[in-house]
């Protein structure tokens, strides 16, 4: 049954919501927000969406709302995150920065909130998929893991032809762990791959199962069994690193203008007004309305006035990804919404001297 915005405002679910510094994760099932237990935060599947709410500092506290969109989500239960970040930003008084993260171009901000960064996992609620926490006997899993600072763990086909010898691997047979450390990796590669490898330990195997690392000090024993278990001859089957893709080369960059536009709506319809070009100046911002800013790399941010109405606020996100579609940018671009008083240096930026 459709509920009224009145009826919605204070979702029990977050009854207790960033009272205190830390992170907290809900699931989207069925349209309603399920906590996720800490034990498993960093794990998200792909075909679902995800609530995480960040909450900083002790006593005079600040957040930020994510919502997670996994790319196999139903467009139905990515609006319900997004209707439901709504919720969450009102109990806490509208002050909140929040923030639309896509699968596989995450923000930098997102990926640091998770120690060992980010695993994508398949399936979703929809497809039936019920919270399993260890493999089937005999049935293995190949992770890939990719970044430098910010991990991204993508499940990928377990077979020798998905690894190079540039980047890092875990091996799970269900009864075991291998962490592939590939010769041209970087040796900080190694250390947060680790922390990858007994992540999956914890989270998969209730901490039970040995990991062993598979390198140029490993025994011809180890070496033999990983091989097995992979199904692979030799370690010199794997491909090279030049398949890997640089890691920095990741996301590409869209240079544009960065431009700030009013937003107003006629007629039930969004129109949007072109009002200035960096250098950007601050008085340009109406505490009566709500704009957008396109800045470029760093993605849109939908700015709310203190003034504007309360559908503003809660149809701001809704506007942005309007715009996103109407410039054909692509349909992971990243979307933050700030309020007036609560900006981000990040926006502060593009305006010359900015005043609080």
């Amino acid at each position: 049954a459709f509920r009224t915005h009145e009826e919605t405002i204070m979702h029990p679910t977050f009854a207790d919501a960033g009272r205190k510094a830390g992170l907290q994760v809900w699931r989207i099932e069925n349209f309603e927000p399920v906590p996720v237990p800490p034990s498993n935060y960093g794990k998200f599947h792909e075909g679902d969406s995800y609530i995480v709410l960040s909450t900083v500092g002790n006593g005079n506290l600040s957040w930020n709302i994510f919502f997670w969109q996994g790319s196999q989500t139903s467009v139905d239960e990515a609006g319900a995150a997004a209707r439901l970040a709504v919720d969450l930003d009102d109990s806490l008084g509208g002050a909140p920065i929040q923030h639309r993260e896509v699968q596989d171009h995450e923000s930098n901000q997102f990926l640091g909130l998770f120690e060992s960064g980010i695993r994508y996992m398949p399936g979703g609620v929809a497809s039936g998929f019920q919270h399993v926490t260890t493999n089937a006997p005999g049935e293995k899993r190949l992770y890939h893991i990719k970044g430098k600072r910010h991990i991204r763990t993508t499940l990928v086909e377990p077979k020798v032809q998905s690894m190079n010898k540039g980047d890092c691997f875990v091996l799970d047979s269900g009864s075991e762990l291998f962490l592939y450390v590939g010769p041209d990796s970087k040796g900080v590669e190694s250390h947060t791959a680790r922390r990858v490898a007994n992540q999956i330990r914890d989270q998969d195997h209730c901490g039970k199962v040995n990991i062993t690392t598979i390198d140029s000090s490993s025994s011809e024993g180890e070496i033999s069994e990983f091989l097995s278990v992979l199904g692979a001859s030799s370690l010199t089957d794997v491909p090279d690193a030049s398949t890997a893709g640089d890691d920095l080369e990741f996301e590409k960059k869209l240079d544009r203008v960065i431009t700030l536009y009013k937003v107003s709506d006629e007629e039930g319809k969004m129109k949007t007004e072109k009002i200035g070009e960096k250098p950007l100046k601050q008085d340009l911002l109406d505490t009566k309305d709500c704009f957008i800013l396109d800045g470029g790399n760093s993605g849109i941010f939908v700015w709310v006035g203190k003034k504007s109405n309360g559908k503003e606020k809660a149809e701001a996100l809704n506007k942005g990804q309007a715009f996103i579609n109407e410039k054909n940018y692509p349909s992971w671009t990243s979307l933050k919404r700030v309020v007036e008083g609560g900006e981000p240096t990040i926006f502060k930026e593009y305006f010359i001297n900015w005043e609080d």
